[in-house]
């Protein structure tokens, strides 16, 4: 695919109805797109703070109604960190909700993709799913996010959800990364059995 400043419209379309989906939930876990409960919530997504070693900002690129961004901030601080959110969603109703959810920090929520973000400034912590992007731009939009979007010195921390349900293992970020020739400088997963996936790159 040519490299462009817009993601494929049918990729953008599946977003959309992501949103929609999500935005027919009340619960905060299962508006985030996870229905295994609280319990599991954090056992699969808490692994994510192992990549995280001092206090800073943390930008959540495909942050959804802020929940998981809430519940990192309170887990951090378990472990004695400072974390700052910052999110971006392409969901602007999405957005609204995690503005909501942390209102002193309404202003660091933005609606757009990481593909194209042209951020103002740089983050010390980024977030991503690897799924942001189509399979065929994900080692470009890696590289983007390295690039333009995490500080110098900074750490990009790159997720996978498998699922419990159908069946499907976490895809294998490590692996990925280290076959495109990124440094990778640690991994770690999350649930028991392992159903979510992490792994990291130092700017």
């Amino acid at each position: 695919m040519t490299p462009s400043d817009e993601l494929p419209k049918a990729f953008l379309d599946e977003l959309a109805r992501l949103e929609s989906s999500y935005l027919t939930e009340t619960d905060p876990i299962r508006q985030s797109g996870f229905s295994g409960g609280p319990e599991r919530w954090r056992a699969e997504r808490e692994p994510i703070l192992d990549a995280i070693d001092s206090d800073g900002d943390l930008l959540d690129v495909g942050c959804a109604n802020g929940y998981l961004l809430e519940c990192l901030l309170t887990w951090g601080a378990e472990r004695g960190l400072h974390l700052t959110p910052h999110g971006l969603d392409c969901g602007a109703r999405l957005i609204e909700l995690a503005r909501k959810r942390l209102p002193q920090y309404a202003a660091n929520f933005h609606v757009g993709n990481g593909w194209s973000f042209q951020p103002s400034r740089r983050f010390r912590y980024v977030y991503t799913l690897y799924d942001c992007v189509p399979p065929e731009l994900l080692e470009q939009y890696i590289r983007r996010l390295l690039q333009h979007t995490v500080s110098p010195g900074g750490r990009l921390i790159i997720g996978a959800y498998g699922s419990r349900s159908r069946g499907h293992a976490p895809f294998d970020v490590a692996r990925f990364l280290d076959r495109a020739g990124f440094a990778v400088a640690g991994t770690t997963t999350g649930g028991n059995p392992p159903i979510t996936a992490f792994a990291w790159l130092d700017a």
